[in-house]
């Protein structure tokens, strides 16, 4: 079980560290594109509205990067627990672990 937390943890904050720099990312394309044809003078200037857009995607990217690195650093401290835990059992239980048994 341990492992399987381990892995979901890592895989939490590998997905949501890509999924919020891709939000991020794209977010600041379309700011960016928008700020460069505000500088023409034919063009319809940059809004407030553009700018809150740009900001509200920063706000909701970087929740997803943090959100997944606290749920995954959840998942993997409980996989460690839960491992600390199984051997503290099988120490006051007086078996020999798993380990130990396939060596004697």
């Amino acid at each position: 079980m341990r492992r399987y937390l381990t892995i979901l943890g890592i895989a939490i904050i590998a997905f949501g560290l890509a999924g919020g720099s891709i939000a991020i990312s794209s977010a600041y394309n379309v700011y960016r594109s928008q700020l460069h044809v505000s500088g023409d003078p034919a063009s319809n200037p940059l809004t407030v509205l553009d700018e809150a857009k740009w900001q509200a995607a920063r706000l909701i990217g970087g929740g997803i990067i943090v959100s997944s690195f606290i749920a995954g650093s959840l998942l993997v401290g409980l996989g460690w627990i839960g491992a600390t835990l199984e051997q503290i059992r099988e120490a006051l239980s007086g078996e020999p672990a798993p380990e130990q048994a396939d060596q004697a």
